[in-house]
């Protein structure tokens, strides 16, 4: 079976994971054995013809197969990849571990805000947060309360508020905010700052000041890339 990640908006649809996982199982097909198979699917040959021409699908001698390749080594291998990879691959399990360091910047302030971001996204990051409801992309259960908070925000917007509010604690330890803010419940949920009263909050991210970095600790062993 194969696992398909960072997917092209052209690779989303189900005609495409049932396609190639037909193709994978019977390793070459003729065009009358898709429409066999899939006796529904619209526009089918439109849709073969946007497969090979995006290089996923070839056509050779009348039949058709897959064309992309599986993952062999995670050598070079980028954030947001596209990757195929066999679901008895020995590096699926990496592949799962794998973590990248991401710099968050925006046009308000000099504040970054660093993320270690694992490759499926799934984790509750700011950076995935993003990522996803940009790409339109299924959240995860983490991610979802997330979305309750900040709904289908303006990067930009939601980044003005969220380094304001962190920049106060490279002025002191103990910030207070009396009213009820979606960017401070946003961090508060993601674990950057504490609730120490009622109305106080201690930062728990590694602030750099000179440099006004903002990093979360992480006690989690895994293997990151720059």
């Amino acid at each position: 079976m194969i696992r398909h990640y960072n997917a092209s908006k052209l690779a989303r649809s189900s005609f495409f994971r049932q396609l190639i996982q037909y193709v994978d199982q019977e390793g070459s097909v003729t065009l009358r054995q898709i429409k066999e198979v899939f006796p529904d699917q619209a526009k089918l040959n439109r849709q073969l013809e946007a497969f090979i021409e995006a290089g996923y699908i070839e056509r050779r001698n009348r039949r058709y197969q897959l064309a992309f390749t599986y993952l062999t080594s995670l050598e070079g291998i980028a954030l947001d990849s596209e990757v195929f990879v066999e679901s008895d691959s020995s590096l699926l399990a990496a592949l799962e571990e794998l973590h990248f360091l991401v710099e968050l910047v925006n046009e308000t302030n000099q504040a970054i805000i660093q993320e270690e971001v694992d490759f499926l996204r799934e984790e509750l990051t700011l950076s995935s947060y993003f990522y996803k409801v940009r790409e339109q992309l299924p959240l995860s259960p983490e991610q979802e309360e997330l979305f309750h908070l900040l709904g289908d925000v303006n990067y930009q917007y939601a980044m003005k508020y969220l380094t304001t509010f962190l920049l106060k604690f490279s002025r002191k330890e103990r910030v207070i905010q009396k009213r009820p803010d979606i960017f401070v419940g946003a961090l508060l949920l993601l674990g950057y700052i504490k609730k120490i009263d009622e109305q106080a909050y201690q930062l728990t991210m590694e602030l750099d000041r000179e440099n006004l970095v903002f990093r979360p600790p992480s006690d989690r062993e895994k293997q990151t890339r720059d």
